[in-house]
């Protein structure tokens, strides 16, 4: 998973220094398998948030809830600059 992540914030970094000599397939691929775990992970959180009953938890669950869907729609963001998505339906 933090390969996954590492790869994608250079890939990022790459593409904002206008370097793009790197494989587009197979990162893609990546990017679309990292995408879906954080969508995972978001449902996860909110199922966590809806099961605290702990006091001292609750924070906690809104901290993570958040924290997983502002990684989610931030990755949905960077694949639709990308065109991920074009290219994943129209292929």
């Amino acid at each position: 998973m933090f390969r996954e992540r590492k790869e994608l914030f250079n890939k990022i970094v790459n593409y904002l220094n206008g370097e793009n000599n790197f494989s587009q397939k197979p990162t893609q691929e990546k990017d679309w398998k990292l995408i879906e775990e954080a969508k995972k992970d978001w449902k996860d959180a909110r199922e966590y948030f809806n099961t605290v009953t702990e006091p001292e938890l609750i924070d906690h669950a809104i901290y993570t809830l958040e924290a997983a869907e502002k990684r989610y729609v931030y990755l949905l963001k960077k694949a639709r600059e990308e065109r991920i998505f074009q290219e994943k339906f129209f292929l």
